[in-house]
């Protein structure tokens, strides 16, 4: 019985001694699934060719498989015995190194690096001063991290001796052992003292002492065949993928960066590194030792300090982790101690990808979901100078076009070189000193962005992209120069520079970027460093305020080019319409369209008042700005009061331009009225037409030469407020925390950052712009009216039209005009086949709607018949044609100030007669063609329209109720007198009339009577 007893429980131990081990180590299915998709999804978002993971747990492996591939181009897959390079990485086995010599003796932490290379002296603050081998370790040596870039391209054995040597006599960024900052070549330094101490190169000696005893067999620190035969290729991001990259050889930054592995030697370092790996044969305690924290200085921001290679966490239950990046691979390990986890992740390519996946990994083992923002520097180099590049290459290209355009024009006599003067030359000297100065500050983007380093340095380390685009870049800027100086020598009437336009918009909007960017770095950076980012404040403020300048000078010009033409464009289209068509069009939206919408267009360079939104805007940051720091309210206040008073001054000067431009613009607007109102008076007389078609044109250009000024000085008040803002706040930067301190850095940002902020409704304030919407409206109705005349039949044929003939006979053959045809409410006059000859009086009769004034119409041309057509002597005749045969004064005349299309000069004395005749001798005066006045009774008024049909003298004479405003001795006059002398004269007169009691003055009568029509003598 005891023995069947036992049985079950021996078979209970046994399987548990099965099962658990796998319980324990083994991933499930749905971890594995998790791991996988976010590997793969994370890869290519990275870009990443390939990739090993390996996850150990205790002294397991637990996860370990390859993704991508070692080499693309033949399709090899990724395994276990891949070798990659693990840059960084290989700092830990340096300081192993370090860790075992003091153990046995031979060197000590605290030592002085100089007591093993006695020539590499550095200082600080141009004093010597002492590092120690412990200082290098944790990287508080305050070697600056510029010091990659002097890392010598070597594979010659005293390579290490070679990138040490580039440290003598070098400047500290800070005090040994003050803080912590990281400088890869600490490490080099350290593989010297390996080989000072040793005798031994540094590759002999961490394979002798550190990879052979931990059975790293798959390890290497030299390329030999066996090595290249499993090595995957590297690769660097280029144009968005990722591209083979041969790399150059830094064997003296080997102890640093450049130690070879595998996933297979990874997982035995993983346990080799938490104590489970028992077959190795190195010194457990040196392990540990490698993984205590430097507490001599600050932890870092994300809590970390920094041990032998390691950076050591304290959250959760521990954690260290180190990252490795050389310029076409990247690893990370990470290790959980107090678990016994471990990962680790090699790619063939420099990605921050490969950290996340590492983390994301971690993550998902704890039961997480991991997720962070990952901004991997090489892809967002690749994509900025992908960007570049295309931008580049169409300003290249752009450029280039225009270039060839305009030697096209200076062949064809298009351009003309355009004399200089010694402000050009100044100019000219000032633009190209100034084309240095970028080209150079291009140059030093590195320096001040990148810590001090170089552009060989970042052609290494970042995407070839980088240099096609730096190239390109400067290639554009100089090929944009040349065409704008060019340009600038060989001018050319109404050139709107579209191209240099575009380019200074960039250009203008950089500027301003680059202001905002250069004071938040300012405002972390040390004083050293100020000074190289106020180069940049002040190319970012030239830039951008001169830019806006030449941009708005441009706009101003272009702008009001679009005004002037868009108006005479409109204008000479009504010119050209048929009165029929004339009066469909509704007059308020002329007057609108002409006067409103083309000035919205007007208005588009100015900046849009916000008013009480940005007065109450501009309130609460004075309120916070208070709250932060009375000084910074003390200041705005005068910088505020400051802009104000220089946009007083210079306003002054802008609102006595504006006005002068106001009073040529109501000039302006009296020829719209005329146009408008005299209408039918131009219709009938083509010379008078073009004669006032000239005396608008020189006013419109006149108003747009002096509204040009007027804009030009309220972009002059916007340029000097944005110069005095933004020299503001540089001020607040670059002099305030020299005049205050104790201003804590926290207030210096809160206070740019609102000064910044309180721009905008500074400028909105001062400023004024239309609102987009309206100004695409305007577009709108200007274009619809354009459709509108446009698709009137205007041409003209003036061949023939002021043919003198002494006798007429104008015949009307079945004419009929009908006004809304399709509608309800059609009123039809006609048909009329009738009659008219010189030597006659025709008087026109009936009743109001009678259909007289359109019967006048269809006599005069202005409306063209529905159906039938008229002959003059014989030959059939168009409305135009029949237009220049009559003089006339309608009902609703309108009466010109000036005698268009009259040769006044030969008419004096008959002027003055007619003027003595009509008694208007003591009212009006003529001078130069122009009535001195015409603020006139209608009566009067209606005298004088008929002096001026008088001197028109044309064949035929149509009066329109003219009698109607006259006393009645004018009226005798007109009817016994001034009738019967126009038949004499041979003339063809037609009167519109109700007075019976002349109607024995008229040859014949023709009465209207609700479109029909009738004649009797």
């Amino acid at each position: 019985m005891k023995n069947f007893n036992g049985l079950p429980a021996a078979l209970i131990i046994f399987l548990c001694m099965i099962l658990l081990p796998f319980k324990t180590y083994a991933l499930t299915d749905d971890t594995n699934i998790k791991i996988e998709k976010f590997i793969k999804e994370n890869m290519d978002k990275g870009n990443i060719p390939g990739l090993f993971v390996t996850v150990v747990k205790d002294d397991k492996t637990v996860y370990e498989k390859g993704f991508g591939y070692s080499d693309v181009e033949k399709k090899e897959r990724v395994t276990s015995k891949s070798l990659f390079e693990i840059g960084s990485n290989s700092k830990a086995f340096t300081a192993l190194g370090i860790l075992k010599l003091q153990k046995e003796g031979l060197i000590e932490l605290n030592d002085e690096v100089t007591d093993y290379i006695p020539w590499l002296k550095v200082k600080y603050k141009g004093r010597e001063v002492p590092v120690t081998i412990e200082q290098l370790l944790h990287h508080t040596s305050g070697i600056p991290f510029k010091t990659i870039d002097n890392i010598p391209v070597s594979n010659d054995d005293n390579a290490i001796d070679e990138t040490v040597r580039t440290l003598i006599g070098i400047e500290l960024d800070s005090e040994p052992g003050e803080k912590f900052q990281y400088a890869t070549i600490n490490y080099d330094v350290l593989g010297l003292i390996i080989e000072k101490a040793t005798g031994s190169s540094y590759e002999e000696y961490i394979e002798e002492n550190i990879l052979k005893p931990m059975g790293l067999n798959n390890t290497y620190l030299y390329r030999d065949e066996d090595v290249s035969e499993n090595m995957a290729k590297g690769y660097k991001i280029e144009f968005l993928k990722p591209a083979l990259y041969d790399a150059p050889t830094y064997r003296g930054n080997k102890p640093a960066g450049y130690i070879m592995s595998n996933g297979e030697d990874m997982g035995k370092w993983l346990k080799i590194q938490m104590g489970t790996y028992n077959s190795s044969r190195f010194d457990r305690e040196l392990i540990e030792e490698s993984h205590n924290p430097n507490r001599k200085v600050p932890p870092l921001e994300d809590g970390s300090s920094y041990a032998c290679g390691w950076y050591v966490y304290q959250k959760g239950g521990g954690e260290i982790s180190h990252g490795g990046n050389n310029p076409n691979y990247s690893s990370f390990i990470l290790l959980r101690p107090e678990d016994k986890t471990g990962i680790a992740v090699l790619g063939n390519t420099n990605s921050e990808y490969v950290g996340y996946i590492a983390r994301g990994i971690n993550g998902i083992l704890q039961g997480e979901d991991y997720y962070e923002d990952v901004n991997d520097l090489n892809k967002n180099a690749d994509m900025i100078s992908v960007l570049l590049i295309l931008i580049s290459v169409l300003i290249i290209a752009g450029t280039l076009f225009f270039t060839v355009k305009a030697l096209k024009e200076v062949f064809r006599k298009e351009r003309f070189l355009n004399k200089k003067n010694s402000r050009d030359i100044f100019k000219f000297i000032f633009s190209l000193i100034f084309m240095i100065g970028l080209s150079y500050s291009i140059y030093l983007i590195p320096n001040i962005l990148y810590r001090g380093v170089s552009w060989n340095f970042v052609f290494v380390w970042l995407p070839e992209t980088v240099k096609t685009a730096l190239y390109l870049v400067y290639i554009s800027i100089w090929t944009v120069y040349v065409y704008s100086v060019f340009i600038s020598l060989y001018k050319k009437e109404g050139d709107k520079s579209i191209l240099i336009l575009s380019i200074l918009s960039v250009l203008s909007g950089f500027g301003n970027a680059l202001i905002i960017f250069t004071i938040n770095m300012a405002i972390r950076s040390g004083n050293d460093e100020k000074v190289k980012l106020l180069m940049y404040f002040i190319l970012g403020i030239i830039l951008y305020v001169y830019g806006q300048r030449i941009m708005r000078i441009r706009m101003i010009e272009i702008t009001n080019g679009i005004v002037y033409s868009k108006r005479m464009e409109i204008v000479k289209g009504l010119l050209k319409t048929p009165y029929n068509k004339f009066e469909e069009i509704d007059k308020g939206r002329i007057q609108s369209t002409l006067n409103n919408d083309t000035e919205t267009i007007s208005r588009f360079v100015n900046i849009i008042i916000s008013g009480v939104t940005s007065a109450i805007t501009l309130i609460c940051c004075f309120i916070y700005l208070g709250f932060i720091n009375i000084y910074a309210l003390l200041l705005s206040v005068i910088i505020i009061l400051f802009i104000a008073g220089i946009y007083y001054l210079v306003g002054r000067y802008a609102n006595r331009i504006g006005e002068e431009a106001r009073d040529l613009q109501n000039i302006f607007f009296k020829f719209i009225n005329d146009l408008i109102g005299g209408f039918k008076e131009l219709s009938l007389n083509g010379k008078r037409k073009e004669e006032f078609q000239e005396d608008l044109e020189e006013s419109c250009d006149r108003y747009k030469v002096k509204r040009g000024q007027s804009a030009l000085a309220f972009a002059n008040m916007f340029v000097v407020g944005e110069l005095l803002f933004t020299i503001a706040i540089g001020a607040v930067v670059f002099i305030l925390p020299l005049i205050l301190k104790n201003l804590k850095e926290v207030s210096l940002e809160s206070y740019v950052f609102i000064l910044l902020y309180m721009t905008g409704p500074v400028h909105g304030i001062l400023n004024a712009i239309p609102n987009a919407i309206e100004v695409r409206i305007s577009l709108k109705r200007i274009n619809g009216l354009l459709s509108q005349i446009s698709s009137s039949d205007g041409k003209n044929n003036d061949s023939g039209i002021n043919k003198k003939e002494d006798k007429i006979i104008l015949k009307l053959k079945g004419i009929e005009y009908v006004y809304d045809k399709d509608g309800e409410n059609s009123f039809k006059v006609g048909p009329i086949d009738y009659e008219f000859k010189s030597g006659e009086i025709f008087f026109i009769t009936g009743g109001n709607g009678s259909g007289k004034s359109t019967l006048a119409k269809l006599l005069t041309g202005l409306y063209v018949p529905s159906k039938g057509y008229i002959t003059l002597n014989g030959n059939r005749v168009s409305g135009r044609e029949l237009s220049e045969k009559y003089s006339g004064v309608f009902s609703d005349f309108y009466l010109f100030d000036k005698l268009y299309g009259i040769d006044y000069k030969d008419k004096e004395e008959e002027i003055r007669k007619y003027l003595e005749i009509l008694q208007l001798d003591n009212k009006v005066r003529i001078k130069e063609g122009k009535f001195d006045t015409i603020k006139l009774s209608t009566g009067q008024k209606k005298r004088l329209a008929l002096l001026v049909a008088y001197l028109e003298d044309r064949p035929i004479y149509i009066f329109d109720e003219w009698a109607a405003d006259q006393d009645p001795e004018f009226r005798l006059f007109f009817y016994d007198t001034i009738l019967p002398e126009l038949k004499e004269r041979g003339k063809c007169v037609i009167a519109i009339t109700h007075d019976d009691r002349y109607f024995n003055v008229a040859d014949k009568i023709i009465k209207m009577d609700m479109g029909s029509f009738q004649t009797f003598k």
